[in-house]
């Protein structure tokens, strides 16, 4: 067999597994409840590989292997930072949410800020689900067809039919075990690539001096681009749909800080394989688009592991696609069509089922235009972090937190931040200073300012 026949059998073989696993949990996902949830039917180990795998997609693995190749081993923070946050999240706010009892976002901060809040909070989750996934299909697509000698628009196709498969008669539980074997892959592909090129380096020493010093500095992405990766990871891990529907998925509190702390004990060491791949790239590969960082590899490696390592960017782009099409369906069923239309189980198991096909076949028509990897993986992250702002303050201001206040900072958020991020981050300000920023001082100047007009003046003697 020639070398690309190999590889596109693996990788054909390997979709076609995942998606069949992902299929077979249809007997046991009979109501909505088990569809979005899958109450005490998966352990805090395995919730915690599927709470990372929500936030190892394309953008995150390629792009950071893109970013180290341009600017060194520091891109690694890109998932460093995710794993601090699901670290904090699970101490601060896991176990709170848990608490709950909801499976949305905007369902757990509507018990503090309300119905309004609710609705502009889910509206915003799916707008950030929907622009994650719209970059995956692209930047996968595009690396899946250049990968497997296919059109790129074929590769569109696969990508959503094989997601809509899994997500439309799996629900969670199907995503859950299909993305078992995402993250598997993943790890996998990233090892052996690593290896690979540690094997290339130490044969020729001549590529390791060509590495640029500054490329093993901890800060050579820039200080401001580490703040800003922090507080746009920890946020979309604060605030993410399909984070809360793993968490509450879980028997426990206790289960859910154990899951959060899981997610941040594996997420890290994708980080520092990916952001090694890309410097080794540098070194190996100096005349390439740092885009093919990662990809670069493959045409150097046997077929046999380049196969496994192309399935491990199909992986890639399969995990967060998955998580982020179950997160849209639940909202819009809890948010929009179950309030609106009162249907009976019958009725809700049938519509939850044509939404997450409409959510499959929507970033379709936009994969070939929308740009890929980290900025727009950040964009939408950032997006998240305003949320995350407000689930902050409801669980510890909750005083200053009020309802009008969270409406107006979030409208305020989310739209200073599309804003910022179409007009390319003006006066080198991250978009993300502006999601962090403006909610928090729009809920403290209406707590401060409110008060004082809903006050009543004092009466004298």
């Amino acid at each position: 067999m020639d070398r690309l026949t190999i590889i596109f059998g693996i990788s054909f073989a390997y979709i076609a597994a995942a998606t069949i696993v992902g299929t077979l949990s249809l007997k046991r996902t009979k109501d909505t409840e088990s569809f979005m949830t899958a109450k005490h039917q998966m352990g805090a180990m395995v919730i915690g590989i599927l709470m990372m795998s929500e936030f190892i997609g394309t953008g995150s693995t390629l792009g950071t292997a893109q970013a180290a190749y341009e600017k060194g081993i520091s891109a690694a923070w890109n998932l460093i930072a995710l794993g601090i946050g699901y670290l904090l999240y699970g101490y601060f706010m896991a176990p709170k949410f848990h608490a709950l009892g909801e499976y949305t976002i905007s369902g757990a901060l509507a018990k503090h800020y309300g119905n309004a809040v609710r609705i502009v909070v889910s509206i915003t989750m799916i707008y950030a689900l929907t622009t994650v996934n719209v970059s995956m299909y692209t930047g996968g697509a595009a690396t899946i067809g250049s990968l497997l000698d296919i059109p790129i628009q074929t590769a569109v196709w696969i990508i959503g039919a094989a997601a809509i498969l899994n997500v439309t008669l799996g629900g969670i539980r199907g995503v859950g075990h299909a993305n078992l074997i995402h993250a598997s892959f993943k790890y996998m592909g990233l090892i052996v690539v690593a290896l690979v090129g540690w094997s290339l380096l130490r044969a020729n020493p001549q590529a390791v001096e060509r590495i640029p010093k500054t490329h093993f500095s901890v800060t050579g992405v820039g200080g401001s681009t580490l703040v800003a990766w922090t507080l746009a990871n920890i946020g979309a891990v604060f605030s993410t749909q399909y984070v809360i529907q793993c968490i509450s998925s879980l028997s426990t509190p206790e289960d859910a800080k154990k899951a959060s702390i899981v997610a941040s004990i594996t997420i890290v060491p994708i980080g520092l394989l990916a952001a090694f791949i890309g410097v080794a790239s540098r070194g190996l590969f100096p005349d390439i688009n740092s885009v093919m960082a990662m990809p670069a590899f493959f045409d150097v490696m046997n077929p046999w592991l380049a196969g496994i390592a192309v399935s491990s960017i199909i992986a890639a782009t399969f995990v967060t696609i998955l998580a982020c099409q179950l997160g849209a369906t639940a909202l819009i069923m809890k948010d929009f069509y179950i309030p609106l239309a009162n249907p009976d189980e019958k009725r809700k198991m049938q519509m939850t089922r044509a939404i997450s096909i409409l959510i499959g076949l929507a970033p379709i028509p936009f994969a070939l235009y929308v740009p890929a990897l980290l900025k727009t993986v950040f964009f939408a992250r950032a997006l998240r972090t305003s949320i995350a702002v407000l689930a902050v303050f409801m669980f510890y201001l909750p005083a200053v937190g009020t309802s009008r206040g969270a409406l107006l900072g979030l409208i305020g958020g989310v739209a200073g931040t599309t804003l910022f991020f179409v007009l390319g981050n003006p006066w080198g300000i991250d978009n993300i200073y502006v999601a962090a920023i403006i909610p928090a001082v729009v809920m403290a100047a209406e707590y401060l300012f409110g008060r004082r007009r809903a006050s009543p003046p004092a009466v004298s003697g």
